[in-house]
């Protein structure tokens, strides 16, 4: 069925005309075919053609490949060869891409521009335009015989590209699955930072602790530090407090029992948390007795000018 998309088109009609060729004996005469082709039609494709097909369909001779030209007048690709070949010197292998991977989209251009029967040595002079220039430093030392026929260039880049992809040249672990990933630990990290070397004692934690007033402002997900300005009931109570800094152990026993790593509590995450982020324990140093020390001092000497005098 053809829905009027211009991207199928192209397809859609070479099937449509290889069936009618195949089947005409089953589907009929020359009116029998032209409704078979509207009969594989809908949406705005279909009744975009429907006063042309009445049209038809009213003469003595309908024709079917009247329906088809007029089809591909309406979604056929305009210019289309002069369109690929301007593509051809503009086309360009992507940063990482593989040569498998760039040169389907390479050999589409030259069907468009019906290139098939152009001169070896033109186009592998737009193949090689076309290539990243690692690609083509390794082709330097090749051998003009690998080189010399446009299948021999084509079979010469795959093998180069995939040597590199080998050695790791080519990146080729998804882009976005890897960014999703360094989002979800981005966020794990900001909810709740490594913990210090220092003990934590147990009896030391809770699960937050009353502090100054803080102003809690809407953020997006993830980057929640200052607390969520949730309007839950439930969450009320806890706004503008912070979170007890607790041990990993905790937060990995939260991680599991699938709690909030920040609160405990359940139905929470931290990326709506009420609870502003926890903050690392800083360790007491002992106390200087520097100031104590001079202060005695002073006190020695004004004693001994008193009894002088």
């Amino acid at each position: 069925m053809f829905s009027g998309l211009k991207s199928q088109w192209r397809g859609w009609k070479l099937e449509i005309e290889g069936e009618i060729e195949e089947d005409a004996a089953a589907i009929g005469n020359e009116r029998s075919q032209l409704r078979y082709i509207y009969s594989r039609l809908e949406g705005s494709a279909k009744t975009n053609i429907t006063t042309f097909y009445e049209l038809e369909l009213r003469k003595v001779s309908p024709s079917p490949q009247a329906l088809i030209n007029r089809l591909d007048i309406l979604y056929g690709e305009r210019n289309r060869k002069d369109k690929a070949i301007q593509a051809l010197h503009t086309i360009r292998q992507k940063e990482d891409e593989p040569f498998t991977a760039f040169y389907p989209r390479f050999e589409k251009e030259v069907a468009n521009a019906e290139a098939e029967s152009w001169e070896d040595s033109s186009k592998i002079s737009y193949l090689r335009n076309a290539l990243h220039p690692k690609l083509k430093a390794h082709l330097i030392g090749c051998s003009k015989s690998d080189l010399q026929t446009y299948v021999a260039f084509a079979t010469k880049c795959e093998e180069i590209s995939n040597q590199m992809e080998l050695f790791g040249e080519w990146k080729n672990m998804s882009n976005n699955s890897q960014r999703r990933m360094d989002v979800r630990q981005q966020q794990v990290r900001e909810a709740y930072p490594s913990p210090p070397r220092a003990t934590v004692y147990r009896e030391d934690m809770m699960e937050w602790e009353p502090t100054t007033a803080i102003k809690t402002n809407a953020t997006r997900l993830g980057r929640n530090k200052n607390g969520y300005p949730s309007k839950r009931p439930e969450d009320q109570a806890l706004i503008g407090k912070r979170a007890k800094w607790v041990e990993k152990s905790e937060i990995d026993k939260r991680w599991k029992e699938g709690r909030c790593l920040r609160c405990g509590r359940d139905g929470c995450r931290v990326e709506r948390c009420p609870l502003a982020a926890a903050v690392p324990p800083v360790a007491k140093g002992t106390p200087v007795l520097r100031a104590k020390v001079t202060e005695a001092a002073v006190e020695e000497e004004q004693e001994e000018q008193e009894f002088q005098e």
